[in-house]
């Protein structure tokens, strides 16, 4: 599992048990985390065999990070791992990323999210339940569950106001939960045919707007207090993750999506909220571009956003590959000194291969039992009348 995120001024990449820090425009280290081979040495304690429902691995099993995020106020950073499973959260600020607690997860995490306040972070798992870890008062604590989907959740988030939490998963669903009653489903937005992968929040709050991309090759918007469907834009393949930047202030956004096994590996969409007077608030795609990115020739896991210039991360012969695009014209970019990239990966040389993930088993599979039950009815047919 690779990770890869932009957030001013910081690029940040994760694989196996290192994290980096780097100057989006020079690729400098600003800080990185690397995470000791055996978490039990800074404090990790096995999770109680009354929560644990998958067998918990040995100390010496292989550490590898799964997931990363920083807090919305940038004082906190939490990231996930698996072999042994736990959520680690430290303090970024001074210089130096500050260890402040490890808490054992039962399963495997799928995706968190720090909430807007950056008192809490949510973290979901690979069976669909979400739980609540304290970022505040008491570091410690164990989780509280939340909510709870019946497949894998791949994203949420919270809406400013923390009123509500939106979550999206295998099984075409996107559910907006309310908060802090979050036994209290507020309302649904249902679509999608295949697994919903991404979510982004657009516009004013009071807006209450939301994009979605999906497997089923589609583009949604949703007014998600409703559910109802604003703006669909047919992509040309199965949609795997999903960022977003504003361009200009609740008014116009860039989406860009990363495809699952298609010529072009990221799709750039410019989002355009009409907000005519007297009329409800609409949205349009004024703008869209592919990126090829070499697609086909290596194995891309994730990508950022920054500025002019996309940063692609993936795997090539099994090892950590770092490449840099243009936004404006999808070619390899050559502002960066050469042998720079090169030195980024090289960083990861100790952290072992870099397997692609299997994106294949997102989609459900479908079993057609008539017609097989069909064949089997015209062969007892013959049978029957070559009998007679």
């Amino acid at each position: 599992m690779t990770t890869i995120f932009y957030l001013e001024p910081e690029l940040v990449l994760a694989h196996g048990r290192k994290v980096l820090f780097l100057n989006p425009n020079d690729l400098q280290i600003f800080k990185e985390i690397e995470l000791p081979t055996d978490l039990t040495t800074c404090g990790l304690k096995p999770v109680a065999a009354s929560e644990a429902t998958e067998e918990q691995p040995a100390s010496k099993s292989e550490v590898s990070i799964l997931n990363v995020s920083y807090s919305p106020d940038r004082q906190l950073i939490a990231l996930t791992t698996t072999g042994q499973k736990a959520l680690l959260l430290y303090k970024s600020r001074p210089e130096h990323a500050k260890l402040l607690s490890i808490r054992p997860l039962a399963r495997a995490s799928s995706a968190l999210r720090f909430a807007p306040d950056s008192s809490s972070l949510l973290v979901t798992d690979k069976t669909g339940d979400c739980y609540q870890f304290d970022c505040s008062a008491d570091v410690e604590a164990p989780p509280k569950l939340l909510l709870g989907h019946l497949s894998i959740v791949y994203d949420i988030l919270w809406t400013p106001d923390q009123q509500h939490i939106i979550s999206c998963d295998r099984d075409d669903k996107i559910r907006v939960t309310n908060y802090p009653a979050s036994y209290d489903i507020h309302s649904y937005c249902l679509g999608h045919k295949e697994f919903v992968s991404g979510l982004a929040l657009l516009g004013e709050q009071q807006l209450q707007h939301l994009v979605s991309v999906s497997g089923d090759k589609t583009l949604r918007i949703w007014n998600y207090a409703t559910g109802e469907e604003l703006l669909l834009k047919e992509l040309p393949a199965p949609a795997v993750r999903l960022q977003l930047r504003e361009l200009v202030p609740g008014q116009r956004y860039e989406a860009a999506v990363l495809f699952y096994d298609h010529s072009a590996a990221i799709g750039l969409y410019e989002l355009q909220l009409n907000a005519a007077d007297g009329a409800s608030p609409s949205w349009s795609v004024t703008r869209e571009q592919l990126i090829e990115a070499a697609a086909g020739s290596w194995h891309i896991g994730n990508f950022a956003l920054c500025g002019q210039r996309i940063y692609v991360l993936g795997s090539l012969n099994d090892n950590l590959t770092l490449r840099a695009y243009s936004s404006q014209d999808g070619a390899e970019d050559a502002t960066l000194p050469e042998g720079w990239l090169q030195m980024v990966d090289e960083q990861f040389d100790g952290e072992g291969q870099c397997v692609p993930e299997d994106l294949s088993v997102w989609f459900k599979k479908r079993y057609d039992n008539v017609s097989d039950y069909m064949e089997r009815k015209k062969r007892r047919i013959e049978d029957t009348n070559k009998a007679k």
